[in-house]
């Protein structure tokens, strides 16, 4: 069953978009589904397991390919593997999609500006004072996703939102099974109710 399956879900955006904390919230509720998931957080990765690197493109594109291999043996055993990270060129998010069957590429859209208000890790103060000088999208580039399953334009939507938005697209996709909701009927509760009806003579 496609159900069984386990499923890469790559959260790509600038630096303070939101990915990590929609990326939480979708782990909780896949959680509190009895979904098997782990969460890999590229910063969390990159302090315990790639602490040398830098942010030139050559160690975007390297900690981008570890995680993806992470992502890519982990949904390989049936498990729900979650991915924030700024990954910011297009070749970096098709490579990950290439290496697993279940891919879902979810878009964290945020205006610039935005991003450097909220600033939670002080990136873009520390840019401003010329601390540093290689943000994807302020120094270097951030290529926008030209066809992505999902899009969450964060200045306009809460978390629960784009978290709502994310486990929809799981189950039209048949990655995960829908919930039902009050008032839902699946073909074999349709099928009672009117072979119910039959019996009481209100249908042929």
């Amino acid at each position: 069953m496609e159900f069984e399956k386990g499923t890469l879900i790559w959260f790509t955006g600038v630096a303070a978009s939101g990915k990590s904390t929609i990326s939480r919230a979708v782990e909780k509720e896949l959680r509190r589904r009895g979904i098997k998931v782990e969460n890999l957080d590229s910063d969390e990765i990159r302090a315990n397991l790639s602490p040398e690197l830098g942010y030139t493109m050559d160690a975007r594109d390297l900690n981008t390919k570890r995680l993806a291999f992470m992502g890519k043996v982990l949904a390989r055993n049936g498990v729900f593997t979650l991915v924030a990270a700024v990954s910011s060129l297009r070749k970096f998010r098709d490579r990950a999609r290439s290496w697993v069957d279940h891919f879902v590429e979810v878009y964290v859209k945020c205006p610039l500006e935005e991003c450097q208000k909220r600033d939670p890790k002080g990136l873009y103060a520390r840019a401003k004072r010329g601390e540093i000088n290689d943000i994807a999208g302020l120094h270097q580039p951030f290529e926008d996703p030209l066809k992505p399953e999902v899009t969450l334009e964060t200045d306009k939507l809460t978390v629960e939102q784009c978290c709502a938005q994310v486990i929809r697209k799981l189950e039209e996709m048949k990655y995960i099974p829908a919930e039902k909701g009050a008032g839902d009927y699946s073909e074999e509760d349709e099928e009672k109710v009117v072979e119910r009806l039959k019996g009481l003579g209100y249908v042929e």
